[in-house]
């Protein structure tokens, strides 16, 4: 299990925070957070690490040390309870190591508490509230990179968008497509990469300016 460096979500290859042993490891997380049910719709093939390798670098440096001590963390926890680090372990491992410290996954819409006290598993284990914040992290990060736009690094080849039926970034919709029931699917998906694009052929500002202005 290896991070796919040939295909990155806009072509880049670089990582910008994360190294490769950490990419790998943070990129097996999300894998079992969002896995791919063998539509190919998983974390790894939407290029999430990417994602979140941009938002660490980026707008959430203040998580840095989080994913730092955190990944640290897991791999002294995986090596002395499993004899190898976390993203060689089997699935099945790897979901019970993530449900220890995440918690079970909500069914329902019930509310699972994703950080608790509880003193005497911390003293059993010193390294349980850092890894427990970054699984929560993680998991937020992979959610986020999940069905961002693509140009951010993630939701590679709109996956995420496709598995919803969300049809990504319009200038806007008609009543028709607002109205209850319409099937967002049929619509063709749009980037902002594609607005963009659309930018060129646009016309002049004068266009939208009113009578009285002019």
């Amino acid at each position: 299990m290896t991070v796919d460096h040939t295909a990155a979500s806009d072509g880049s290859v670089a990582l910008t925070f994360l190294n490769d042993v950490e990419a790998r490891t943070v990129e097996a997380i999300a894998e079992r957070i969002i896995p791919d049910g063998g539509d190919g719709a998983g974390a790894r093939a939407a290029g999430v690490v990417y994602y979140i390798d941009r938002a660490v670098a980026g707008v959430s440096t203040n998580l840095q040390h989080v994913y730092r001590r955190g990944l640290h963390a897991l791999d002294r926890h995986c090596r002395s309870a499993y004899g190898t680090a976390f993203a060689d372990l089997s699935e099945g491992d790897q979901d019970y190591v993530v449900r220890r410290f995440l918690g079970p996954e909500q069914l329902d819409g019930d509310a699972t508490p994703q950080m608790f006290g509880d003193e005497q598993r911390e003293q059993d284990d010193p390294d349980r509230p850092i890894l427990a914040r970054l699984f929560a992290v993680v998991r937020e990060h992979t959610i986020e990179g999940f069905f961002c736009d693509p140009v951010y690094g993630g939701n590679r080849d709109a996956v995420g968008w496709k598995l919803v039926g969300f049809p990504g970034a319009y200038w806007g919709y008609t009543a028709k497509q607002m109205g209850q029931g319409f099937d967002g699917r049929t619509l063709p998906i749009k980037t902002l990469s594609d607005l963009r694009a659309q930018l060129k052929s646009l016309p002049d500002n004068s266009t939208f300016t009113s009578n009285e202005e002019r």
